[in-house]
């Protein structure tokens, strides 16, 4: 019994921690393209890649440039925050879920092999 119980919480705790790490992953890919939207707004359409090094530190000295790059990271930031938020909901609710039928497993376990 003991073993039964001590194996079902470990393999919750490897659960949670894969979906966090899942949950992790997707939030890095999803600031990696915020940054090049942000950049591409703030470029009027164009790569960064485009850019010379030159052109590149013209542009960080213009405060007008500077100006259009605030207004694009807002305007990047109030289209995916909900990507944000969602997945923060959804790792949590996963992680519940998991805790939930951990201990449900658990309470079945104890209360089966429970002496009379």
């Amino acid at each position: 019994m003991k073993t039964k119980v001590y194996v079902s919480i470990f393999a919750s705790l490897i659960l949670a921690v894969f979906v966090s790490v899942l949950g992790g992953t997707f939030g890095e890919a999803l600031a990696e393209h915020v940054k090049e939207e942000t950049a591409e707004l703030a470029l009027d359409g164009r790569s960064i890649a485009d850019l010379s090094r030159e052109e590149a530190n013209a542009l960080m000295r213009s405060p007008e440039f500077l100006d259009r790059l605030v207004a694009a990271e807002k305007e990047a930031s109030d289209e995916y925050w909900w990507y944000v938020g969602a997945n923060l909901a959804i790792q949590i609710l996963l992680i519940l879920v998991i805790c939930l039928v951990c201990g449900k497993f658990v309470i079945h376990t104890v209360t089966k092999h429970a002496r009379p």
